[in-house]
């Protein structure tokens, strides 16, 4: 499905045809692959509920690229209830030799682990994935996917991390870059933990976490001030070393997590 085309699926009947092949049980789940903007897709799924899984190109490096838009094309699958398959989960290979400085930041934490398992665990690690299509050359590749997709463990916490410092220095991260060093919390008047508050939003915005990221929020916020108590003094934004916009984070925090 592209925006160029996505309409002569309509004029020849197509969906009509797929829908009588599994009412026949010759097919037993219908799907389709995606290849356009988080708009068009919104659309699609409304006017085809029927649809049981959609096939998105997603992987760390493309998460914010807004030519692929992967976040924002996850987000409506999942809010429609769609299972995902991966496509591109290497970037085509990219992210099997990706730039030095992320070699050296994955390599830190595990030298041992390849950079395409890092790429595939991190597309695994996504609630609601199916399939992740994994492109493999030669009988290493697919020995070297087998070692960690076998017995599969999702990224942890400090994995995480470091896909988000990954994504900053390749430059397409919407994660919010705070460092956690609390300047902003000794003088805010309804005592917002903005830093945890941060770091549970950055769960979603960096690696899809959508319910760790509420649930985040809901431990770090269950004693103290929420988002949405911010009253805009912006005490915190004049002490802040990063000179983060933090009253304008914050409303987007509200947004996404007090549900």
């Amino acid at each position: 499905m592209m925006e160029g085309g996505y309409k002569k699926y309509d004029k020849f009947h197509l969906w009509d045809f797929v829908g009588e092949q599994k009412a026949k049980g010759l097919v037993k789940h219908m799907g389709f692959s995606f290849h356009a903007g988080p708009q068009l897709l919104d659309r699609l799924l409304k006017e085809h509920p029927e649809v049981d899984f959609v096939q998105l190109q997603i992987n760390y490096a493309d998460w914010e690229n807004p030519s692929v838009t992967a976040r924002a094309n996850y987000e409506v699958a999942r809010k429609h209830g769609k299972s995902i398959v991966v496509m591109e989960p290497v970037k085509g290979g990219n992210l099997a030799n990706p730039p030095a400085a992320v070699k050296r930041l994955l390599d830190e934490y595990h030298p041992d682990m390849s950079y395409a398992s890092w790429a595939i665990r991190f597309v695994a690690s996504l609630d609601g994935i199916i399939t992740v299509l994994s492109g493999m050359s030669n009988t290493q590749q697919m020995e070297d996917n087998l070692s960690y997709m076998k017995k599969f463990q999702p990224l942890n916490e400090a994995e995480q991390k470091i896909i988000q410092e990954a994504q900053r220095i390749l430059g397409n991260s919407s994660t919010i870059p705070c460092t956690a060093c609390h300047y902003c919390t000794e003088g805010c008047p309804k005592k917002i933990p903005i830093p945890e508050i941060f770091s549970a939003m950055n769960k979603q915005l960096g690696n899809g976490q959508m319910a760790e990221a509420v649930s985040d929020y809901r431990k770090a916020t269950s004693l103290t001030g929420k988002a949405s108590e911010c009253i805009n003094c912006r005490q915190c934004e004049r002490i802040c070393p990063q000179h983060l916009g933090i009253t304008d984070y914050l409303k987007q925090c509200v947004d996404a997590l007090e549900k």
